[in-house]
């Protein structure tokens, strides 16, 4: 007869989705970091500055799916690149995280 493990209680069961939870929601942020615009070194490519805030706003939250709302839009400079970083917050989950762009014009033929 084979052997039964013992029962886990709720709480337990609870407390194991809890940190699995958690252990997603951070790979989940960890994988936009590594995507273009997730950090300074990787920026996404736009056209102009006016282009910047719709598509920042139209990026999903990596941990909920839901909308984000813009905190700020500012201009920086580093390694001597000029870029533009859009400081996002979801409305459903309160997560936030940067959205770097790099303006870049449109090619002359």
């Amino acid at each position: 007869m084979a052997k039964r493990a013992p029962k886990r209680s709720a709480r337990t069961v609870r407390r194991e989705q809890e940190r699995e939870s958690g252990r997603l929601k951070e790979d989940r942020e960890r994988l936009f970091t590594l995507e273009p615009g997730g950090n300074p070194e990787r920026p996404l490519a736009a056209a102009s500055a006016a282009v910047i805030e719709s598509h920042a706003l139209s990026m999903p939250c990596p941990l909920c799916g839901a909308n984000h709302e813009l905190v700020e839009h500012s201009a920086h400079v580093k390694n001597g690149v000029r870029l533009r970083e859009t400081k996002l917050r979801c409305r459903q989950c309160g997560s936030k995280r940067s959205l770097w762009f790099k303006i870049v014009g449109p090619s002359l033929n």
